[in-house]
């Protein structure tokens, strides 16, 4: 048996003696060394090191497999290299792509409204509206992409993309699967910038919106001087009187008019129903419109509803002072003009005519 002293073991490990270690001198410090974190931590500093350098730093003997193995450090250095190199090239061009089709859109916005001599004011509002419209859909049309698809792939698709959105909306809370899929196929999406009226009072309701996100305000006048104010938030909808106007029987071609102004108070995105699609699922499916439960939710969730409860509960509230009140000589005699009592019996006089105008959902 052959026996070393320790300073011939640390010449040894020292790599300064004969013995040609090549690409292995390198592991010499992991082996000298009794201390577990450089036992861990160096050989993945020399793995990333190689890998990096493309093997530059390894000095192999002439043994074939060290050679191999050089070989092989190399060329995956070089191949994970172009793989970075490339994904950084497609993202930059991306990235590129998609600023430069928003430069050109805005460019021919820019030329259309200088051609067409708009005034200052509305071109602050396209502008506004261009900006958060391409915020919210990051320059990417995805209903124009999938347009052109075969019919059942793309209502695989926009059921994968929509769904989850529905499923947010009271309204559709337990409904068929086969009810949902044909509501994700017909939906589409918008984008409200703050301070644009999404409908205005007395204009025909040509879709029903679902609200995904931002806040809307609902303005509804009593009569004069009086305006009833609602605000929906995500989960709300507008534009019931259309899901009404489907449900009625006998059927009327003339679309509803709109019984309040929507006004978007913060941006907002949203996601609608046209007029003839939701004319065709609330006809092939009236057995699942047609029950108290959606309903009851169709009623809760109203703008109008909501209103019109509002006002009464208000005007019962104020009757049920009046009553309580021990002066009933004092409420029966007519009130001096500017009193106390002057702004009870206008509201009563308000929320009576109010009530002539219930809304109607022919759901019953």
């Amino acid at each position: 048996m052959t026996s070393f002293s320790q300073r011939n073991v640390s010449t040894c490990l020292s790599g300064k003696g004969s013995f040609a270690y090549g690409i292995y001198l390198g592991a010499l410090p992991v082996i000298s060394s009794n201390s577990l974190a450089v036992k861990i931590l160096y050989p993945i500093f020399w793995g990333l090191m190689t890998l990096s350098t493309f093997g530059n730093d390894l000095a192999p003997t002439s043994n074939g497999i060290e050679v191999i193995f050089s070989i092989i450090n190399v060329l995956s250095g070089l191949m994970l290299f172009t793989l970075l190199i490339g994904n950084i090239q497609v993202f930059l061009h991306a990235v590129l792509a998609r600023k430069r089709k928003m430069q050109l859109r805005f460019r021919d916005m820019e030329w259309w409204m200088r051609r067409r001599q708009l005034p200052s004011r509305l071109r602050q509002r396209v502008r506004k509206y261009e900006r958060e419209r391409w915020a919210a859909v990051t320059g990417d049309e995805e209903m124009e992409m999938i347009k052109d698809l075969p019919e059942g792939l793309r209502r695989d698709i926009k059921r994968y993309l929509c769904l989850e959105l529905v499923k947010q909306v009271p309204l559709f809370h337990g409904m068929d699967d086969l009810i949902l899929d044909n509501i994700c196929d017909r939906l589409r999406p918008l984008v409200f910038s703050s301070g644009e009226k999404v409908i205005r009072e007395g204009d025909p309701v040509q879709r029903m919106v679902f609200i995904l996100q931002g806040k809307l305000r609902s303005t509804q006048p009593l009569t004069k001087g009086v305006v009833a104010t609602c605000m929906l938030g995500a989960g709300n909808f507008l534009g019931d009187e259309l899901l009404s106007w489907c449900l009625r029987r006998p059927f009327v071609d003339r679309l509803p008019a709109s019984s309040a102004t929507f006004e978007c108070v913060e941006a907002a995105q949203a996601f609608c129903l046209d007029a003839p699609d939701l004319r065709f699922i609330t006809e092939h499916f009236r057995y699942k419109f047609a029950n108290e439960k959606l309903r009851r939710t169709a009623r809760y969730y109203s703008s109008n509803w909501r209103t019109w409860a509002a006002v009464n509960i208000q005007l019962a509230w104020r009757r049920y002072r009046a009553r309580a009140s021990t002066d009933l000589a004092a409420m029966a005699a007519p009130p001096l003009a500017g009193g106390p009592d002057d702004g009870d019996r206008r509201l009563r006089h308000y929320a009576a005519m109010f009530m002539s105008l219930r809304p109607h959902d022919h759901l019953e």
